[in-house]
């Protein structure tokens, strides 16, 4: 942690209030994909939005310069608002390990089985078409081994049920522990997978890196030949300054 007053955080914050600007964030889109800026719109929202071919993807990745081991813990929270319906998309929220275009953790098609692309990642992930279950996962993988608590959140909470054209704030705190884990909060709750293996004390273990750079990151992919929208209202990432 850093010894210099007022610098003994690394702390991101984006409202998205400039209408014509997100400098600062990678832009992955796919065919008519768009990520903009809604303009003149009270507090600040950017649109991500997919091409119409199944499979097309909306994204933005911040840069690869967040890591947990270095004055952790690690935090990122999201606001995020599904604008029309809850069918045909995949969403992924939190942090990755590449800037590129890329869906982290996705649903496989079988039940509640996932499949993982990123090496290193940790993130609410909801996928309607491509898992049993429509209710938020917590997620990770940690040096291309998936955390083995990955999967649906409880029910107990009425937060982890999506519900359309509702503001969500979704955060994510990841322990600076060489394995970290990751706990997870929807709307200021604590929410986890009650008795389910790969979770101690209301944590998932094994979720992500420690000693890996990583990039926040909300993605949104469709599931039908239609586009699909998210609303991001703002990203806020922080950790300890490791100088």
């Amino acid at each position: 942690m850093s010894t210099r007053t007022g610098w003994g955080i690394v702390e991101l914050k984006d409202d998205f209030l400039l209408s014509a600007d997100h400098s600062g964030w990678n832009d992955n889109t796919e065919n008519s994909g768009t990520a903009a800026i809604l303009a003149n719109t009270e507090d600040g929202f950017i649109e991500l939005t997919t091409g119409t071919t199944i499979g097309n993807r909306s994204q933005i990745t911040g840069e690869r310069v967040w890591r947990s081991e270095s004055g952790g813990p690690l935090q990122i929270e999201i606001g995020a608002r599904l604008v029309t319906d809850l069918l045909n998309k995949s969403i992924f929220l939190g942090f990755t390990d590449v800037t590129t275009i890329e869906n982290p953790v996705e649903g496989s098609g079988t039940a509640d089985e996932l499949t993982t692309t990123a090496t290193d990642a940790v993130g609410f992930m909801y996928d309607e078409a491509d898992t049993t279950t429509d209710r938020w996962f917590a997620v990770g993988v940690d040096s291309n081994v998936d955390a083995a608590g990955s999967g649906p959140l409880d029910a107990t909470w009425s937060q982890t049920t999506p519900v359309a054209a509702t503001d969500y704030s979704f955060r994510i705190v990841v322990s600076s522990a060489a394995s970290s884990a990751a706990e997870f909060y929807i709307n200021g709750i604590q929410v986890f997978r009650d008795g389910a293996a790969g979770w101690t004390d209301r944590r998932l273990t094994g979720a992500v890196s420690a000693n890996v750079n990583l990039c926040p990151t909300a993605l949104i992919e469709c599931r039908a030949a239609a586009a699909e929208s998210i609303y991001i209202d703002g990203i806020w990432a922080v950790k300890g300054r490791n100088v």
